[in-house]
């Protein structure tokens, strides 16, 4: 009969040497024994444990065949590394597991005995290192992975062979070391090698099919290997039984969708439609001196909105912005590759009038929004798919500072190559025009953060890119704001419509008669910028004029206001 007091003379030997199993077969033969001892209590523990049986058996029967098919010496036996870190693996991993499985019902005479084992002298290191001599001895002597995996030595075929918890482990390891090519050849023949009748042993043992494609998943995850990442994730749903968790992976596969679509739109396969019930129009709702001065509006989207406004931000604006920025530029978040820096609103005259101007534009009162802040995107700098809302737990103000309600976002340059700008879940992907600006709105007709907000940068391939950032105000101050058929909530700011009335009347020389003002040109009128300018006389004779420019404007603009965009 087995002593079995060796395996825990040997295990105390280790431990206080600390000596590591994996390092030669002399060490690691003690562990034959531990597993000779723990058939036999697996045996015993099976008779008393009906209720578990069946699992059990199959862990004695599985280890028992593994041992009765190697040599009868220890040292012999681990000197074969079909062998050697197959156990090594089973004493780290399925051992533990096993004895947790066996300790949720206590019980006396032989499976106290079999609870008593004290496998904790069994390292990570020593995983590992055996890991690492598999993948060792497998790239010297270039042996194909298939065949290793079914017993095949330098052409010699053993009785030994993988199964697919042991390719599993090969696979973390080597995925561990970020060498995803090869990982996945491993977790594709744990596939290959996986027993229907080892499903409940797999199961308990976290090595199951659904475990081994999530795996897989994850992996060429890490590779950028998208739809092969889909793929296998879906299969890990699949598979799944009612007791596996699959949150990751529904997450993970909700979440490449979008990622494959933000491909697509960054590689320029979702233009803009052409024929479409969006248009191009003058925007004139909001602030009413945008009556006096509409700007160029290009509705990208209804629900929610996105709307790009072209020639809103002049030159020289755009070269102030970068002037007063460029020496304090920083990185602040991990997650974004570019650098940036805050703009106070009263940094210059420019910077004033544009706040004015996106204030005009977007109907929002920028007092309580977040600063203006200018990003700047190098070769490959993106900002990944992210929402820029925030969803409160109450909606009581004051509302959290992330719960923003919409996004104006300014291009201050063109970008040679790449640097569109996505949005994976309305498969929208375009590249921006310096002087525009894109607005959209983060929440829906409810007040909630619309997931159809995800919005993304891609990367910049060739030049550089340099953005304005408005975050949007935080509610809306129903007492103030008013819902128009523009693109969000207009204020009525009768007093700042006067003000500019007489600013216009003025430079226009007039001090008395009827007033009348059309749309004209780009231009500047009383040091107010707009994407165009304007025509103002007095008396009927100027009205006459100005009424004759705008018609001629609003002929030209019918046929061609986004045109280059």
């Amino acid at each position: 009969m087995m002593n079995l007091c060796w395996p825990i003379f040997f295990l105390g030997v280790a431990t206080a040497v600390d000596m590591h199993f994996a390092t030669s077969t002399r060490e690691m033969a003690p562990l034959v024994q531990v597993e000779d001892a723990l058939i036999g209590y697996m045996r015993q523990y099976a008779r008393e444990l009906q209720l578990k049986v069946d699992t059990m058996r199959i862990f004695q029967k599985e280890w028992a065949t593994r041992r009765q098919q190697g040599p009868a010496d220890p040292t012999t036996y681990v000197a074969n590394p079909l062998i050697s870190f197959p156990l090594m693996r089973r004493m780290y991993t399925d051992a533990p597991k096993l004895l947790e499985f066996a300790r949720e019902e206590m019980g006396q005479g032989p499976l106290q005995k079999f609870l008593d084992n004290d496998l904790t002298s069994i390292s990570a290191l020593d995983i590992k290192m055996a890991a690492t001599g598999f993948i060792r001895f497998r790239d010297v002597y270039d042996l194909d992975e298939s065949e290793v995996a079914n017993g095949k030595l330098h052409g010699t075929q053993y009785n030994s062979r993988l199964s697919a918890a042991d390719c599993l482990a090969l696979g973390t390891h080597l995925e561990s070391l970020q060498k995803g090519k090869q990982a996945c050849k491993w977790l594709r023949l744990a596939l290959e090698q996986y027993e229907d009748h080892m499903d409940p042993v797999n199961r308990l043992l976290q090595s199951s099919r659904s475990q081994i494609y999530e795996k897989l998943g994850l992996t060429l995850l890490s590779m950028h290997d998208l739809p092969a990442s889909q793929t296998a994730l879906r299969k890990s749903i699949e598979w799944a039984s009612k007791d596996d968790s699959t949150s990751l992976a529904k997450h993970l596969v909700d979440n490449l969708a979008h990622m494959l679509v933000h491909v697509d739109n960054c590689r320029g396969k979702n233009p803009l439609p052409r024929n479409s019930s969006l248009r191009c129009r003058y925007f004139s709702e909001g602030s009413p001196f945008l009556r006096l001065a509409p700007m160029k509006l290009e509705q990208l989207n209804l629900e929610p909105f996105i709307g790009l406004y072209h020639e809103v931000v002049s030159r020289e604006e755009q070269q102030d912005l970068m002037y007063l920025t460029r020496s304090r530029l920083e990185h602040r978040q991990v997650d974004r590759s570019s650098a940036e820096a805050e703009v106070a609103a009263n940094a210059s005259d420019h910077v004033k009038r544009l706040h004015r101007r996106i204030e005009d534009m977007t109907g929002l009162d920028l007092k309580d929004s977040e600063p203006l802040t200018v990003f700047n995107y190098g070769i490959g700098g993106q900002q990944f798919i992210h929402m820029d809302c925030e969803q409160p737990k109450e909606f009581i103000e004051p509302f959290i500072k992330e719960y923003r309600t919409a996004t104006v976002q300014l291009y201050l340059s063109d970008v040679e190559m790449g640097g569109y700008a996505s949005f994976p879940d309305l498969k929208i992907g375009f590249k921006p025009k310096s002087g525009s600006a894109l607005v959209w709105h983060n929440i829906d007709n409810s007040g909630n953060c619309d997931i159809r907000s995800l919005n993304a940068i891609c990367p910049v391939l060739l030049g550089t890119r340099w953005d304005l950032l408005v975050g949007g105000q935080r509610g809306v101050d129903c007492g103030l704001w008013e819902f128009s058929k523009g693109w969000g909530a207009a204020r009525v700011g009768t007093t700042r419509f006067l003000i500019r009335m007489q600013m216009i009347f003025e430079a226009a020389g007039g001090a008395s008669g009827n007033m009348y003002v059309g749309v004209g040109g780009q231009g500047s009128i009383s040091g107010r910028w707009y994407g165009y300018g304007m025509v103002v006389g007095t008396g009927n004779g100027n009205e006459q004029q100005g009424r004759r420019r705008e018609n001629e404007m609003s002929m030209s603009v019918s046929e061609g206001i986004c045109r280059n965009t």
